[in-house]
């Protein structure tokens, strides 16, 4: 009896031992498991925020033509504007670091690149290929300006969007003791952005010793937002008369997002006459075009149809 009785307990001993020893080695497991998804996880998000973006890398060797380029491009600037293209640089916020002449040297190396490239087409006898020979190159040493353009509009509407929450965060700060100065820089740094990079650039030209209204002058001439200007208006006028800007400022936030709302439906009542338009200018046509076709092939093809077989007789 004592025999069966000690090898029930070792048994059941040795039944409790493999247990743990499989629960250590599922749990060992799965620990391991977890910390290598989370390695793996890691090691992803890394190499997205180290990826850049398609567009920025086909930019790349464009930028390393152009900078290459830009000499010979700043003696002879076709269609140059200077005191134009230096300001749509600065409202763009100098792309790629793109300096004057270096926006000059694209458009060479995009002219250059679409000639040759028309060349080919041309040689290879391909449809069109003497409005791509002519065509192309024109257009190539063009598109800069309408990407410069593009970047400037899409950088100057982010710092309308990102004024409204600008002012409250400053009125914020403002109330709770902080400076002006003191309290955009800061708002400037955490907020970030093409307005946290203005109004730092601002600070900056403060501190260096350039005169307030210099500064706002030269803020002004880099963008041309017109909530941006209003923003200057009123630490002009806090300025000069001794106004507190707190209130102001929150006062101005919640205008700036009702006027938002307004023109986010203004744009949506003049969207759809516009789609109307592209509706009636392309497929209208297109119907009018495919059912003229339809009936004249019947015509031709089948003249007892619509009783026209009399006259060909």
């Amino acid at each position: 009896m004592n025999d069966v009785m000690l090898s029930v307990a070792i048994f059941l001993i040795a039944g409790v031992l493999l247990f743990l020893l499989i629960a250590f080695i599922y749990i060992w497991m799965a620990v391991a498991r977890k910390q290598q998804l989370y390695g793996y996880i890691g090691t992803k998000e890394k190499k997205k925020k180290n990826k850049k973006p398609w567009n920025e890398r086909l930019m790349v060797p464009i930028i390393k033509g152009a900078v290459y380029l830009s000499p010979t491009a700043k003696k002879y600037p076709l269609f140059g504007k200077h005191d134009h293209y230096e300001r749509l640089l600065a409202k763009a916020g100098n792309p790629f670091q793109l300096r004057l002449q270096d926006f000059y040297g694209m458009r060479y190396i995009l002219g250059i690149s679409a000639y040759v490239f028309g060349w080919i087409y041309f040689i290879l006898g391909l449809p069109f290929a003497l409005y791509m020979l002519i065509l192309l190159p024109v257009a190539a040493f063009f598109a800069p300006d309408v990407w410069l353009r593009m970047k400037a509009k899409e950088r100057q509407e982010t710092i309308s969007l990102e004024i409204p929450d600008f002012l409250d965060v400053v009125s914020i700060s403002l109330r709770a003791g902080a400076s002006l100065d003191g309290a955009m820089g800061q708002v400037a740094k955490q907020m970030g952005g093409p307005l946290g990079e203005e109004i730092e650039r601002l600070g900056r030209e403060i501190n260096l010793g350039v005169p307030r209204m210099t500064a706002y002058e030269n803020l002004l001439y880099r963008n041309d937002a017109p909530e941006l200007e209003m923003l200057i208006q009123s630490l002009i006028q806090g300025g000069e008369l001794g106004v507190p800007v707190s209130r102001t400022f929150r006062v101005q936030a919640d205008d700036l997002r009702s006027t938002r709302g307004f023109r986010a439906k203004e744009k949506a009542a003049k969207a759809s006459p516009k789609v109307t338009v592209i509706t009636t200018m392309t497929i209208v046509p297109s119907v009018f075009i495919l059912v003229l076709g339809l009936l004249f092939l019947n015509f031709m093809y089948n003249p007892e149809a619509f009783g026209l077989d009399i006259f060909l007789r």
